[in-house]
């Protein structure tokens, strides 16, 4: 009896450190992944390159609100011709 509760224990004390090893893995990769690390993983090193970067976001950003204005615009005057039966 003794001897299946020695068994018994080792067999916790061995899962319970898998288990501890598994956790402190987990951990290290959910730091690797966190949004900061990530963000730091793929922003560029040097100034210029973020400045490049933050100018062609801003060309992008006023390109496409005014092609979303210029679309707006089209189903404006779509719904005007409709509404006067020139459609």
């Amino acid at each position: 009896m003794d001897r299946e509760a020695v068994v018994i224990r080792e067999e916790m004390s061995h899962t319970r450190a898998e288990l501890d090893r598994k956790l402190t893995l987990l951990e290290g990769r959910a730091r690797e992944l966190s949004p900061r690390v990530v963000a730091e993983r793929y922003m560029p090193d040097y100034f210029l390159d973020r400045a490049i970067g933050a100018v062609l976001t801003l060309v992008g950003l006023r390109l496409a609100w005014r092609a979303w204005q210029a679309q707006s615009r089209r189903e404006r005057i779509h719904e005007a011709m409709v509404s006067y039966g020139r459609w």
